[in-house]
């Protein structure tokens, strides 16, 4: 025998080793799976390092790539979901080949059943091992232990194998066979020696107890120190999750939304836990929204605030107007060295904020008719009522049968019309203060008629006005809802004049009301009732919305519907909307009437 040979013992404690390290690293990845442990330490150029697992998934593909079995892990169809090097090593095949392969392929045909079971019993039992024949793409074969787990996560259920190679090992056994018969024949020429290197090995032993000991010692003060480490940790989590908590409560608070764009306007983050509203994976009805704001943004004439804010790096504001709502979008930049690496939006809904401010213009620019009226009033009075009376000296001084005197109470009764029709936009040019007071539906209609009748008789539409003269009064702000009643008599004349440009016989406006009662309460119904253009289904829902308007650009404030409905429920009335696209529009007020024990002089 050479003296250079391992000898029987030194063989047998190596193939020991090698099955300790192949049980310890299978049992070391089992527990890592698991997450039944926290750390795991390294020993690197004669140094221990202590690595935390939680959150490290760069420094555990490492681990694993850094093994000196293969890894793998196998999908519900036994084909390969993924592999380290040392596998790809193994079947001398590149790894992108061996992703999506069935592990059936790489062992022998005899085999192939086999490893077929033993996966079936890990998904049974949770793991299963055995050894195996691997097929390499020279054609050779390669002895390797296939140890198996069963793999269990939210949405992916697969088995991890881990594969060691046994060729050494085999190698080994067969110099262990081959040597087995002079190790026999050298048993008793060796027993001196043994007894020799038995007393060697007690006194190593004891020397291996006492390092034992020492090693122990340091473990013990190793996890003691990992311990304190994980404690300050774990405190520093507990200060950082409730630091995150109020922030986010502090952003959920703040009633305009916040959104947290990267450049290529995917939504990261938004401060709206609900619609219009997002997050929870962000919802499918609000990414739609956000889908088509960013878009409408994007075709606006100035371009997206966002792609501004991104090529600046300088904050940008836009207001845009969407599904109705006017928007003040302000585009903050959130940059990384020189680059803008996200883009902080902020959107307030600014509707209401434009309503007042129209409703004050409007107030503003009533008020400076009224002062305009009544300057126009004062000189048209005078000479009117000169007029009037030059028309009744006709009548006093000429015959009756005169054609002087019919001229003369022509004048007088003209006169008297412009008189009143004076009077009538005097009325409704007052800025509305007066307090509300029992009124009768049909005087108030009547005054909103005479103002507009002459664009009714030129634009040729059929008015018929049929309000029945038990029509109970109501208690109502005269000039609130004779505005009311002109705001929907103008929108009845634009949707009949689409329809028809000129004269038609189905060109007809209809005004009629009744009383109902609706609980237990009597109300004065009024219906505005005309055959235009209609409005479409989806549209009705929207039809009060401040700026919303159904008429073209510069043809619609988008207001009047809007001041109608805060009238009417000012009043403690109804104002609702029935209407077929193409086919008629019908508008509907109804208003509390007074009932005897209001408190309300009739």
């Amino acid at each position: 025998m050479k003296q250079d040979e391992p000898t029987r013992q030194e063989l047998i404690e190596e193939n020991q080793t090698l099955k300790e390290h192949l049980w310890e690293a299978g049992q070391t990845l089992k527990a890592i799976r698991g997450g039944e442990v926290d750390a795991f330490v390294v020993q690197e150029s004669g140094e221990e390092h202590v690595y935390t697992l939680k959150g490290a998934d760069v420094a555990y593909r490492i681990l694993v790539e850094s093994l000196n079995e293969g890894a793998l892990i196998l999908a519900s169809d036994c084909s390969i979901f993924y592999c380290n090097g040392c596998f790809s090593s193994m079947v001398d095949m590149p790894i992108q080949k061996i992703i999506g392969s069935r592990i059936e392929s790489y062992v022998i045909s005899d085999s192939q059943m086999l490893i077929a079971d033993k996966i079936w019993e890990t998904r049974e039992t949770g793991l299963a091992r055995g050894e195996f024949l691997l097929k390499r793409s020279d054609g050779t074969f390669l002895p390797v232990s296939l140890s198996l787990n069963l793999i269990t996560m939210k949405d992916f259920d697969g088995v991890c194998a881990i594969v060691t190679d046994l060729s050494e090992q085999k190698q080994v056994e067969e110099e262990l066979r081959r040597h087995r018969t002079e190790l026999e024949l050298l048993v008793s020429g060796r027993t001196v020696d043994l007894a020799r290197a038995n007393g060697e090995l007690q006194q190593e032993i004891v020397e291996r107890k006492r390092m034992e000991e020492a090693l122990l010692e340091a473990h013990d003060e190793l996890e003691l120190r990992v311990r304190e480490r994980t404690t300050e940790l774990s405190e520093s989590e507990t200060k950082f999750r409730k630091l995150s908590q109020e922030f986010q409560t502090l952003l959920n608070a703040i009633s305009d939304t916040l959104v947290l764009l990267s450049p290529d306007l995917d939504i990261l983050w938004t401060n709206r836990g609900n619609v219009q509203k997002l997050n929870e994976a962000l919802s499918e009805v609000g990414s739609q929204y956000w889908d088509e704001l960013l878009h409408d943004l994007s075709a606006s004439a100035e371009g997206s605030p966002v792609t501004r804010c991104v090529n600046t790096g300088e904050k940008e504001v836009s207001v845009v107007t969407h599904n109705g709502a006017i928007l003040n979008i302000s585009a903050f930049p959130i940059k990384e060295g020189k680059r803008v690496s996200s883009v902080l939006l902020l959107v307030s809904d600014i509707t209401e904020k434009m309503a007042m401010q129209a409703e004050a213009m409007q107030a503003s620019h009533m008020a400076s008719l009224g002062e305009l009226a009544a300057g126009v009033a004062h000189e048209i009075n005078n000479p009117i009522t000169g007029i009037i009376n030059y028309g009744q000296i006709l009548i006093n001084e000429c015959s009756p049968e005169s054609m002087e005197k019919d001229i003369g109470g022509r004048i007088v009764r003209e006169g008297e019309r412009i008189g009143r029709i004076v009077k009538t936009l005097l009325s409704y040019a007052r800025d509305g203060r007066e307090e509300k007071k029992p009124t009768r539906v049909p005087a108030i209609l009547e005054e909103a008629i005479i103002l507009i009748a002459a664009q009714i008789r030129k634009e040729g539409i059929d008015l018929k006005i049929d309000l029945p003269d038990d029509l109970p009064e109501v208690n109502a702000n005269f000039q609130q809802i004779q505005q009311s009643f002109i705001n929907i008599i103008n929108n009845a004349r634009y949707a009949l004049m689409e329809k028809y440009p000129g004269r038609h016989e189905n060109k007809r406006f209809e005004i009629t009301g009744e009383k109902v009662i609706s609980g237990r309460r009597p109300y004065a119904r009024i219906v505005f009732h005309d055959q235009g253009v209609g409005i479409s289904a989806h549209e009705l829902s929207v039809l009060t919305k401040p700026f919303f308007s159904t008429k073209p650009f510069g043809k619609g404030t988008g207001l009047g519907l809007n001041i109608t409905q805060k009238i009417i429920t000012d009043h403690g009335g109804q104002l609702s909307f029935e209407s077929v696209k193409g086919e008629f529009t019908r508008v509907i007020i109804d208003l509390p009437a007074i009932r005897s024990g209001d408190g309300v002089e009739k």
